[in-house]
């Protein structure tokens, strides 16, 4: 895939940090492991998303790093990878387990006897398959000589690039027309199924290589839904209608969630629904350089509370974002870390009662003043 707004220097530069990260560890060299559906830190560091196989991307301070994919994945690699030494494994293949008589791969033994890794890292651990890390302890020489390396590379993955910047306000923009489109058309009768078809088509047409997680339209009663996926329920008039419309763009994920109620939108609806907006109003000021996560949260909650709505909170009010569209870390009541100029977060706000709820999310931006926000479309009461 052509990219317009990363370049190799951009991928040098997170090879170099993450080397340095390796060089400061107790460990020879860093793994980043990820899966069709969890694909970031691999994508992150070559570019390549893997589809159906598994894959992985080694970082060994003094070597070149590696792009690790699975038997058949090859060709697709070669063609988009930032990494040019690809590495192939038997243990990336797809969950089928096919057997591949007559192919002969490299073991983990002969790629980390090559790069004279003794101790790694592991980032991405808890994705990993038991059978492979099992078959990787068998080449160090003991489960001991793995460990989890996720809190070591958090860091890199936190301080976003002008560069990832710029992806993630692209992809806002797309996702704002995904949301636009739905609007234009959207009726009772329509399926939540056909609305997100609608959405997507617009996000596609508009410059979204792939949805950016899988969005959803959640009517009636499935608007209680906190996660969900669209079905083929028919959306009616005097419901919550939520949607969650995220485009992806050279990797990095948006997304606008808005709740929308067609014809008569009683009064105890629409309160409900402005007091979920005015607490995520309130969360984008308060993302403030400098401010404790935990306070953010709790300022949130408290608002809500004061309002009457305290039983309907169920998280939040902020998770990061960059290549996923929920990536570490959440902002909860318990936060203690420190925000800084520069990450992102997804403010959102998700509340819940009576078999119905909604959700108001944007990707912002933390900044000195206040939050930066990255969509504003559409963001208020809307009855159609």
């Amino acid at each position: 895939m052509a990219s317009t707004l990363l370049n190799l220097a951009e991928f040098q530069r997170r090879w170099q940090a993450m080397a340095a990260v390796a060089e400061k560890s107790d460990y020879d060299g860093l793994l980043f492991f990820s899966t069709e559906c969890e694909p970031a830190s691999v994508r992150y560091l070559s570019d390549y998303w893997p589809s159906f196989e598994t894959a992985g991307v080694l970082i060994v301070p003094g070597h070149e790093p590696a792009l690790i994919v699975g038997p058949e994945s090859l060709n697709y690699a070669t063609s988009r990878s930032r990494i040019s030494k690809i590495i192939q494994i038997m243990d990336f293949r797809e969950s089928s387990q096919p057997e591949y008589p007559g192919t002969t791969l490299p073991t983990w033994d002969d790629v980390l006897r090559e790069y004279g890794v003794r101790r790694l890292g592991i980032a991405g651990y808890s994705l990993v398959p038991y059978i492979i890390m099992k078959n990787i302890a068998a080449a160090l020489g003991s489960f001991d000589a793995i460990g989890n390396a996720d809190a070591l590379v958090r860091p890199v993955f936190i301080k976003k690039s002008e560069a990832e910047l710029a992806c993630l306000r692209k992809a806002a923009q797309v996702s704002e027309c995904g949301y636009k489109a739905v609007l234009e058309v959207v009726k009772p009768g329509m399926t939540e199924a056909e609305l997100c078809g609608i959405a997507t088509a617009a996000m596609l047409a508009n410059g979204a290589e792939t949805t950016g997680y899988p969005i959803w339209c959640c009517s009636g009663p499935n608007s209680a839904h906190a996660i969900s996926r669209p079905t083929l329920r028919k959306i009616g008039e005097g419901e919550i209608v939520h949607f969650s419309i995220g485009a992806k763009v050279e990797g990095y994920s948006g997304s606008v969630g808005r709740p929308v109620v067609l014809g008569h939108c009683p009064d105890s609806i629409r309160r409900f629904l402005q007091v979920g907006l005015d607490a995520a109003n309130l969360t984008v000021e308060l993302l403030q350089a400098g401010s404790v996560a935990g306070s953010v949260a709790q300022k949130v909650h408290d608002y809500i509370r004061a309002q009457g709505y305290g039983h309907a909170i169920l998280y939040g009010p902020a998770h990061g974002c960059g290549q996923m569209e929920c990536e570490y870390p959440f902002m909860e009541t318990s936060s203690k870390y420190v925000l800084e100029d520069g990450m992102v977060f997804m403010q959102d706000m998700f509340l819940t009662e009576n078999q119905m709820g909604f959700r108001w999310e944007d990707a912002v931006i933390v900044r000195p003043g206040g939050g930066e926000l990255l969509s504003s479309y559409g963001r208020e009461i809307t009855i159609i």
